[in-house]
């Protein structure tokens, strides 16, 4: 039972079909394929790991950076602020000075406390300043207050950062400082344009390239936008509260800082803060990974092109290098089928020094000895049967016997001696080789045996050495079939050189011992045993009868149903203790044209029995 299924056995026989060079293209390109996509994926991916890591590392280190600057930035305007009010006591026309002089602030306020109550105390602002943000002085006043409020209840000392919101032309923040004076506290509250710290966000601008690798943001304690890197894109005071890295801050309960990688809007970025020590602000850092690994993705298209040229030149070098195999093994193909079909003459030149040449060269003598075989056996094939010299030289036919049943053939020429004697030994040869040629052919249609010669008797076998249920019928043929080609042989002879050729023959069947009898140096496939004499006894009995074919009552009981034949009387052979008994063929029951009696058969053969004999 097949355990494949018919798709299965189709694709198995497309398969088989497929030439050596086509199987070997495929393979080794797809392991080689296979082979460069594990290095290159594996490659890229450790790579893309490397680039990630080193990108979060970059931004964690440019938050701390910027942080760094910017706290610097606030520290060195909190600390003229903080000496512009120690001094405007002493000096006040330094503040006026400095505010005049310095582009720093729009404007500068200073507050104290009365009573619980926070009043202005002074006010500085320059109109050329206020005409060219388009800022108002009540605007100023209005937004310094609240954070000066907020600024005077913190902790003594802490400073901070705010985001004001909008105006007619943009964003300001707030920068301020809570300090103890004589008097009570008080504070000093300044507002600044947001480009002047978004101007440190320069360097983030990544080089060589149009597109901002990192983006840099600042925000106030209430996580508003105050300052951005991209300032086209920023809106000042926006609320960043719901940005992934702000909300991943606001989960650390500790901690200054940190990244974080994240999707926002379909796009994978890394993202990292880092608070700043002053103010109560922010530093975000954000980076779109896709540009960050813009490189990986360079080098897995190089790497790509990359390999489908090896393929390509693998391919190549496959097809080049296939045909030194496929090439002689077509050719070590086509011999063989040269041979298959019997053409042993073929010789092919090895074109490689590989294990293909050596087969070249072992092929080549396969059939030189398959064509010394095929010699030997057509030589031998001549001096002994075809059946048995192809059984002897394939080793089926050992030396010894086995007993079979066999129909035993006998022929032999009336009158050889006299007919010999009036021919020339080279003539007596050429009609012998002519006769037996056209006989044997007969036995070897009828697929008999010819055993031996003996002079110019044939010996023939049907069952030996192999046997089928028709061997005493075929026997028969051969016997009439001989009689027929007898007939048509003898038309044109009568002279000297070709006489008028008789025959007389007798078949028996028995069991006789088959096999190769003989010396270790000399052997003979033949059959013996009593079956054997009494064929030979009834070719000879012809003579008495006037008959040219006798066979056994073995025989008739075995071909009765097939030919005519008609008993003869009981005859003492010689080493048979009782009579036997005999019969002539006349022909082929229901044959209008064989004899119908014996004198028919003998004006047919033109053999007479040579005494008065009761039949």
């Amino acid at each position: 039972m097949s355990l494949t299924t018919p798709e299965e056995e189709l694709m198995l026989t497309k398969i088989r079909f497929v030439s050596i060079r086509t199987k070997l293209m495929v393979i080794i390109s797809a392991l080689v394929l296979l082979s460069l996509f594990f290095l290159i994926t594996t490659t890229l991916n450790l790579f893309q790991k490397d680039l990630r890591n080193m990108v979060t590392l970059n931004s964690g280190n440019n938050a701390r950076m910027m942080s760094d600057k910017i706290d610097a930035e606030i520290n060195h305007r909190l600390e003229s602020l903080r000496l512009l009010d120690a001094g405007r006591g002493k000096n006040p026309a330094l503040a006026d000075r400095y505010f005049t002089d310095t582009g720093d602030f729009l404007a500068i306020a200073w507050f104290s406390e009365d009573n619980g109550q926070f009043e202005r105390e002074k006010i500085l602002y320059r109109e050329p300043k206020l005409v060219h943000a388009k800022i108002t002085a009540d605007e100023i006043e209005k937004a310094l207050y609240l954070p000066a409020m907020e600024l005077a209840m913190a902790s003594q000392g802490k400073t901070t950062i705010r985001a004001l919101g909008r105006t007619k032309t943009g964003a300001w923040l707030l920068a301020g400082a809570r300090y103890e004076g004589q008097k009570g506290r008080g504070v000093v509250a300044a507002v600044m344009r947001s480009d002047t710290l978004a101007a440190l966000f320069s360097t983030f601008k990544s080089r060589g390239s149009t597109t901002s690798l990192y983006r840099a943001f600042l925000t106030d304690a209430q996580h508003r936008l105050v300052a951005d890197s991209e300032t086209e894109k920023s809106v000042v005071g926006t609320d960043l509260n719901k940005h992934p890295v702000v909300a991943y801050m606001a989960a650390q309960k500790v901690g200054k800082n940190g990244v974080r990688r994240y999707e926002l809007d379909g796009v994978h970025e890394l993202g990292a803060f880092q608070k700043l020590s002053t103010a109560e602000a922010t530093i975000l850092t954000t980076v779109n990974e896709d540009i960050a690994l813009e490189g990986v993705r360079r080098a897995r298209t190089r790497a790509l092109l990359i390999a489908l040229l090896i393929i390509a030149i693998a391919v190549l070098f496959i097809y080049f290098f296939s045909k030194t195999i496929s090439e002689p093994i077509k050719r070590l193909a086509t011999g063989t089928k040269k041979i298959r079909e019997g053409n042993y003459d073929i010789k092919l030149d090895p074109s490689t020094h590989d294990e293909i040449g050596d087969l070249t060269t072992d092929f080549n003598a396969m059939a030189k000895g398959l064509e010394e075989r095929e010699k030997l056996k057509g030589a031998f094939g001549k001096f002994v049967n075809e059946e048995i010299a192809e059984r002897v030289l394939s080793g089926r036919l050992a030396l010894g016997g086995e007993s079979k049943e066999v129909t035993i053939f006998f022929s032999d020429i009336r009158s050889f001696t006299s007919i010999s004697e009036k021919l020339t030994p080279l003539e007596v040869v050429g009609f012998l080789n002519e006769y037996l040629t056209l006989m044997v052919g007969i036995v070897r249609k009828k697929g008999g045996t010819v055993d031996k010669f003996i002079g110019d008797a044939i010996m023939a076998l049907f069952g030996a050495p192999l046997s089928t249920p028709n061997d005493p019928v075929n026997a028969v043929e051969t016997a009439l079939m001989m009689r027929e080609g007898l007939k048509k042989y003898n038309v044109g002879r009568g002279s000297r050189a070709k006489p008028i050729i008789k025959i007389g023959m007798g078949i028996n069947t028995g069991p006789v011992l088959a096999g190769q009898i003989g010396s270790e140096d000399r052997l003979e496939y033949t059959v013996i045993g009593d079956a054997v004499n009494l064929a030979s006894r009834l070719e000879g009995l012809n003579k008495v009868f006037g008959t040219d074919i006798l066979i056994s009552e073995t025989t008739h009981a075995l071909v009765k149903d097939k030919f005519h034949c008609v008993p003869m009387r009981k005859v003492k052979v010689k080493g048979k203790q009782s009579e036997q008994k005999v019969f002539a063929v006349l022909g082929f029951a229901g044959d209008p044209k064989a004899p119908k009696n014996l004198k028919e058969l003998h004006k047919l053969v033109d053999m007479y029995p040579g005494k008065k004999i009761k039949y």
